[in-house]
């Protein structure tokens, strides 16, 4: 009885995440699969988006001064983030990881295993709230 339990909110999880097209938090997820479905609790929200990311079913991003936030999308792209509101959004753009990657190859004796590249800039809302 438990796996149907946990296969109905995996699920319940799943659907109210893909209709968030925001880069959610895990506490965003939560409020709104709280407001549909009241008897999820937030311990089993974090975890099935934590596994669905360990599964590739989903993107963790690991943002600078942010909660982190998932995303639907698992190719690889690059993220742009309000540093007034904390908004992210998709940015589609050729950087070439690997050329920076080597770049910091033995840096101060970094052995380099990743590259992060992040966008930070202010979104249009805030903009626009700053103009009235």
């Amino acid at each position: 009885m438990k796996q149907q339990r946990n296969t109905l909110q995996k699920r319940i999880v799943s659907e109210v995440f893909c209709s968030m097209n925001n880069h959610p938090s895990a506490g965003m997820v939560y409020e709104a699969v709280q407001a549909k479905f009241p008897g999820i609790s937030r311990a089993t929200v974090y975890r099935l988006l934590a596994e669905a990311a360990e599964e590739g079913k989903i993107q963790r991003l690991k943002l600078t001064d942010a909660n982190d936030r998932y995303d639907i999308t698992t190719k690889k792209h690059y993220h742009v983030v309000c540093r007034c509101c904390g908004a992210v959004a998709d940015v589609e753009a050729t950087v070439d990881d690997s050329a920076l990657t080597e770049q910091a190859v033995g840096y101060e004796g970094f052995l380099v295993e990743d590259c992060h590249v992040e966008f930070v800039g202010v979104c249009e809302d805030c903009r626009n709230q700053k103009q009235n």
